[in-house]
């Protein structure tokens, strides 16, 4: 029972934390596409770059708690990179293979990635 509260319960706060660092992407995607005109794909690469810095940082202040090492960072940093991966695997099919407005890739991405990453932290990264 103990296990399922503390699951439930970091997956809470990560999710409050999704919901901090989506915003921070979508600003982002958006300032890169729509001010700067990236290339939209490039643009989302770029922001899930920031994305990841500050979900790092929110993550290490208010989900997982406890003490911060290297291998801990270093898995962290892994686990990004392979969203960042799936990011731009996803929003490259959808853009630039199935010719959809990058928005859907957007929408896609928010909802596949955060729960692959969650579980990867939670049972991998941040285990313990």
């Amino acid at each position: 029972m103990l296990v399922v509260r503390d699951f439930l319960s970091k997956f809470l706060k990560y999710s409050g934390v999704g919901i901090i660092s989506t915003i921070i992407y979508f600003l982002s995607v958006y300032i890169f596409v729509e001010v700067f005109s990236s290339e939209p794909v490039l643009g989302s690469a770029i922001a899930f770059i920031i994305m990841t810095f500050f979900s790092f940082i929110l993550n290490k202040t208010f989900t997982f708690g406890g003490n911060y090492t290297k291998k801990k960072l270093t898995r962290f940093y892994i686990v990004a990179a392979i969203g960042f991966t799936l990011n731009y695997f996803i929003m490259n099919t959808i853009v630039n293979v199935l010719s959809y407005h990058y928005v859907i890739g957007e929408l896609i991405t928010i909802v596949i990635i955060p729960i692959i990453n969650f579980t990867l932290n939670y049972f991998w990264t941040f285990k313990g």
